[in-house]
């Protein structure tokens, strides 16, 4: 049976995507946690069996890499295999091989310059094996194949296997970022983030996906001002993942940062998110709301209700379309639950869980990565 799905994978303030597309099995980042480093943090449930199954043969057609924060590359070596495809074990002799990678995408920033920290050196030293392998026979093999992309290449639209990709992120401006001088802090890499429209049609129905990682609102005003004006369908979406873990960032700007904390709101970077086709979906891959710590944002996740009601009146938007904002860290009961669709032809049906979740065999900290709030 033809397999069309969409899995956002509670795992905390992180981002871990699987799109399965026929026999096309796409992941974008990976937050899978280990440890207890933040007792207050959300437990989540393991979620490589998910991932196993929706490959065939132990096998990931491509990962994603949005960019190298910890919270969307965290465990990518214990859930992947990271190494030479010809030194990969498919059938250990003891439990389950890790997942051998056939293709990679990343951005400029990833592949030419990213900063290592501990859990990002494994998936950015696994980005360099393959790129020094390019233009080389074995560039193309099944576990060395490596694509960068950026929204200025001569090819920023195409087709991988059964889905549909276009590139609205990032320009190679914004995947350049210098190291810092003595004495300076290191800018966050939020802005590199490879954003990329997907779309799997089934019977000739389309379904819509729209993941643009943390993008900050610098890039969602360029992707209007470049992008939208130009072509407004590129921006459409069924499903959209709220940015950077729905921050309000990403929707505006602060104004005298730890001052009075002044907040204006983008009106171009609404535009850009603000393409919903018919009774979209928003999902917040972070952890539940209601602490004191950000994000995920209150103010943004207002934001994204009158973005699912097509109104700016908080007070006209319906229940019927705050349930159509999902939260990976909680299911309404303060429980974490994975938030999957069925791709149809009549566009994505969210499948609801048929009980909750086991308790969790994994649980971490929070992932950080770039400004919050």
């Amino acid at each position: 049976m033809t397999v069309n799905k969409l899995s956002f994978f509670a795992s905390g303030n992180g981002d871990s995507v699987l799109l399965k597309a026929g026999g096309t099995t796409i992941m974008t980042d990976i937050h899978y946690c280990q440890g207890h480093a933040d007792p207050d943090d959300d437990s989540k449930p393991d979620f490589t069996p998910q991932i196993r199954d929706a490959c065939t043969d132990d096998c990931l057609d491509l990962f994603v890499l949005t960019h190298p924060d910890k919270d969307h590359v965290r465990g990518a070596g214990d859930v992947f295999y990271l190494g030479p495809p010809e030194d990969w074990v498919s059938d250990p002799d003891e439990g389950d091989p890790l997942i051998l990678i056939k293709e990679i995408w990343c951005s400029p920033y990833a592949a030419n310059g990213a900063y290592d920290e501990d859990e990002s050196k494994l998936i950015l030293g696994e980005i360099r094996r393959r790129k020094e392998l390019q233009s080389t026979p074995a560039a193309d093999k099944d576990g060395n194949r490596l694509v960068v992309r950026s929204v200025d290449d001569a090819v920023v639209s195409g087709r991988f296997g059964n889905a549909e990709w276009r590139v609205l992120a990032p320009t190679q401006a914004e995947a350049h970022i210098p190291e810092p001088k003595k004495g300076e802090l290191r800018e966050s890499c939020n802005p590199t983030s490879l954003g990329i429209r997907w779309t799997v049609t089934v019977n000739g129905g389309k379904n819509h996906i729209l993941l643009l990682g943390d993008a900050t609102v610098a890039v969602l005003e360029r992707i209007h001002d470049k992008i939208l004006l130009k072509d407004p369908a590129a921006l459409d979406w069924h499903v959209l993942l709220a940015v950077h873990h729905c921050s309000r960032r990403s929707l505006g700007w602060v104004v005298n940062p730890g001052k009075d904390e002044e907040f204006i709101e983008s009106k171009k970077a609404l535009k850009v998110l603000g393409r919903q086709l018919g009774s979209g979906y928003v999902v917040s891959s972070s952890r539940r709301f209601g602490r004191d710590v950000t994000p995920p944002s209150s103010h943004a996740r207002n934001r994204y209700y009158k973005i699912l009601a097509e109104t700016d009146d908080l007070t006209k938007v319906m229940q019927a379309d705050r349930d159509r904002f999902l939260v990976t860290g909680s299911n309404g009961d303060g429980k974490p639950e994975h938030v999957i669709f069925d791709l149809t032809a009549s566009g994505p049906s969210r499948r609801k869980q048929a009980k909750p979740l086991a308790a969790p065999a994994v649980a971490s900290s929070v992932g950080g990565g770039g400004s919050y709030g």
